[in-house]
């Protein structure tokens, strides 16, 4: 059965039909309005109508968008951590359709008040955004709306040029509980390495005879060859276990919580793992390598974006003399 009423000068037709969505759509005039509702019981009449179906419930997506979705991006164990904290939310017993902008502005700021930091927060909702995209696209629900697309996202402001000392690096050793993290840290300054790149390697990517270590898989889908400088090869020396698997056990996750609890006992603001990246970087330019040679190492693709890295080195001379 289809009802029609007029807002704000426009027509509105609705279909109800048994347990299922009442589906809408708006018209300019009472005759178009007709005609779709006519259409759409047709369909109905065929069984031919599958969209109108009650969206399904976040939790239900969520775990069918792991399944065909996020098993097949290059980092799907991020993904799975994300997926799960959207699992443990209230939003997650919602149904697609019930939810909207309001309840993520209400995630969004509790989140904030958490002191979760906002690219954390961004990355999140990225995930989510993404499966409203996919259930709509893929899916069937043509007619949802993605509540993500009008939410404000918090700034990301913390700055990249943010300098780690010798000293604040040994008080993170220190205060750490973690086996693994000591050596993650170390090497992450030898080499300017991401974190998913460490986590990734294995002792058969390293070789002895060339003294290099070859990074496979990388962020920009190439891989590189990073040099064994004497401070690294003395480390992966005495790390050295003769297994042909992975030097480390432990998963990206677990390198961000082990990292974020050392950062809070050390007392230390605003460094994330991937302030060993930008510390490194910084330290190759202090040794004297070249602007080529050091994208060589970290795998930049864009010499522009490690000029900067020399701009604050002749910053830092500047004012040390």
């Amino acid at each position: 059965m289809a009802n029609f009423r007029k807002r704000s000068g426009k027509w509105q037709a609705r279909i109800q039909r048994g347990n299922v969505t009442s589906p809408t759509k708006t018209f300019a005039t009472y005759q178009d309005a007709q005609k779709w509702a006519r259409k759409i019981e047709r369909e109905y009449d065929q069984g031919h109508y599958e969209s109108i179906k009650v969206p399904i419930p976040l939790t239900e997506a969520l775990l069918r968008y792991e399944t065909e979705i996020s098993q097949y991006k290059k980092r799907p164990q991020i993904e799975k951590y994300r997926i799960n904290a959207w699992l443990k939310t209230d939003l997650s017993l919602l149904r697609l359709h019930q939810i909207k902008t309001h309840h993520l502005a209400v995630w969004r700021n509790t989140m904030i008040n958490k002191g979760y930091k906002p690219n954390t927060i961004r990355l999140h909702l990225a995930l989510l955004s993404h499966l409203f995209t996919i259930a709509i696209t893929e899916w069937g629900f043509e007619d949802l709306k993605n509540p993500v697309t009008n939410l404000t996202k918090p700034k990301c402001t913390t700055s990249k040029d943010t300098r780690i000392s010798d000293q604040e690096i040994d008080l993170l050793i220190k205060h750490t509980q973690s086996p693994y993290l000591p050596n993650l840290i170390h090497i992450a300054l030898y080499t300017g390495m991401r974190r998913s790149e460490i986590i990734k390697l294995t002792w058969k990517d390293i070789n002895w005879e060339k003294n290099n270590i070859q990074v496979r898989d990388t962020k920009n889908g190439e891989n590189r060859n990073i040099p064994l400088f004497k401070a690294l090869k003395r480390l992966l020396l005495n790390m050295k276990s003769g297994s042909p698997g992975q030097l480390f056990p432990i998963t990206e996750h677990a390198v961000s919580v082990a990292f974020r609890r050392s950062v809070m006992r050390s007392n230390l603001p605003n460094i994330s793992f991937h302030t060993l990246r930008h510390e490194a970087i910084t330290r190759f330019f202090e040794q004297g390598l070249s602007i080529p040679e050091v994208a060589m190492i970290s795998g930049h693709k864009s010499w522009a974006m490690l000029r900067r890295y020399t701009h604050l080195q002749t910053i830092i001379n500047l004012t040390t003399r």
